[in-house]
């Protein structure tokens, strides 16, 4: 082998050394165990559905903390619950191990789960779904719930441990029994709103029927969940099923009455009927609740501009690019804003005709760029 030759070798196995090197440092590896005893009143398929969203939860924290130290994350503004959403949009949590144990007392299950984050591979997806509120906004919500049953099913398994030790009825008994079926169902309910959420594209659904299937399975399984009937109105939206919609919105506020993003795509469904002032009604329900609630502000001026109301309308556009200025490029806001366009030309018509009240409010904020002849035309 010649010296050249040597050469070249030592230089590639440098090279596949350091790629080799970089490629391993991109992963990031997360393992969790939990351990999750049961006894009385759960059931072994109670107690692993709790154990392993559980074990879900608690991983997602941890991964959440590693993106925060991401770039691409670092380049937005996130609340800490804003980043386990933005973890369960983009990793999968899988179950590497499941241990049944006993012991004089008690039953157990150890579960084992693991997340592997390549931020290699992650970043497009984080960068879509960071660009994308209405979708984060979504994984969010499924993140609060699973909170809230999880919380409910620690109150639940509290109250066994009490009824173990008491003299209790049976009927207490078989309550507490379908209480933790219940809650157990619910918890499972996010596995089907995620194969949901993998079909969001764009501001919709790429598939609704596929959506609304999926949101159905989720619904028998959590049928108090308000995030669930909220996001199937959505998908009924897209198919143009406006009773469906309409009557999914009315159980969504029934379980949550301050829900904003339900009135929202309430005031949408109007909108496309065209009963405008329904629509500004829930647009108005909607910031009032959420004053900061960007998509209802872009949403309550398209309606005002449809009802000529052309000043509140530019209120309205104005106020959401000045909350939010890097949002007019999500959620197709942009194709909303050209709309001012379509407002100055009927404004020019208008003071053609010697009705310049509008023009000269679009003047005042600078929203038509003009000639210096065209007043006079």
């Amino acid at each position: 082998m010649t010296m050249v030759t040597k050469y070249m070798v030592l230089v590639l196995l440098l090279l596949n050394m350091a790629w080799s090197t970089e490629a391993v440092a991109q992963v990031k590896v997360f393992n969790h165990k939990v351990d999750q005893p049961f006894s009385g009143s759960q059931s072994p398929d109670d107690a692993y559905r709790a154990a392993l969203a559980r074990a879900k939860s608690e991983v997602l924290e941890e991964a959440g903390t590693y993106l925060e130290s991401l770039s691409v994350v670092e380049n937005f503004v996130l609340k800490r619950d804003e980043v386990i959403a933005l973890a369960a949009g983009i990793v999968k949590t899988t179950v590497v191990a499941r241990k049944n144990y006993a012991t004089d007392k008690t039953f157990g299950i150890i579960l084992e789960t693991r997340i592997e984050v390549d931020s290699s591979m992650v970043e497009k997806r984080m960068r879509r779904l960071l660009e994308d509120q209405v979708l984060l906004r979504k994984y969010n919500e499924m993140q609060q719930r699973q909170r809230q049953l999880l919380a409910h099913m620690r109150q639940l398994e509290e109250q066994n441990r009490r009824l173990a030790a008491e003299e209790t009825s049976g009927s207490q008994r078989r309550q507490l029994s379908r209480e933790f079926a219940h809650t157990s169902a619910a918890l499972s309910a996010a596995d089907y709103y995620q194969k949901a959420l993998a079909l969001w594209h764009n501001g919709a659904y790429s598939d609704a029927p596929k959506a609304v299937e999926y949101l159905n399975k989720a619904i028998d399984l959590d049928p108090r969940a308000a995030h669930l009937y909220n996001s199937r109105a959505v998908a009924y939206l897209g198919l143009g099923r406006y009773r469906r919609a309409r009557r999914d919105l009315t159980f969504a506020l029934k379980y949550n009455p301050d829900y904003a993003d339900a009135y929202n795509n309430l005031g949408s469904l109007y909108y496309r009927q065209g009963r405008y002032r329904k629509a500004v009604a829930n647009y108005d329900k909607a910031i009032s609740l959420q004053p900061d609630f960007y998509e209802a502000l872009m949403n309550r001026a398209m309606c005002r501009r449809k009802q000529l109301k052309y000043e509140a309308a530019i209120d309205d556009f104005r106020r959401a690019i000045a909350m939010a200025p890097a949002a007019a490029d999500r959620d197709g806001a942009v194709v909303r804003l050209n709309g001012i366009d379509k407002l100055c030309a009927k404004a020019r018509t208008a003071c053609g005709l010697g009705l310049c009240r509008a023009l000269d409010f679009l003047h005042r904020r600078d929203l038509c760029v003009e000639d210096n002849n065209s007043r006079e035309k």
